[in-house]
């Protein structure tokens, strides 16, 4: 889940003034869904919105350098979404890989 609407728009809404137009947060939240989506894939680089769905997004255990294996990781965490935000399904996926992945650990 790389977006979660109620919670991320306090960062989006933000973003959203400075690069495309200063509305109010009510005519923001009627924009409808293809604009929303076409200005949100493009968001630049360097605009910290970009990290934070970069750090949701990446996999981690690809990363070989240590450093910035610690480096995302704390970003994956600083942006994580709250767990109150995620459907179900989700959170029983990640219990899932939780369990396989200290069930693994602990073998070794």
């Amino acid at each position: 889940m790389l977006i979660c609407l109620p919670y991320d728009n306090t960062k989006i809404y933000p973003f959203w003034c400075s690069r495309y137009e200063n509305i109010k947060y009510e005519e923001y939240l009627k924009i409808g869904y293809e604009e929303f989506m076409m200005k949100l894939n493009s968001v630049p680089k360097d605009e910290p919105l970009y990290e934070m769905f970069k750090a949701r997004a990446i996999n981690i255990n690809k990363i070989k350098d240590k450093e910035e294996k610690k480096y995302w990781r704390e970003l994956k965490k600083a942006y994580a979404i709250p767990d109150e935000y995620k459907p179900i399904e989700i959170l029983n996926k990640e219990l899932k890989e939780q369990v396989k992945t200290g069930v693994m650990n602990n073998g070794k």
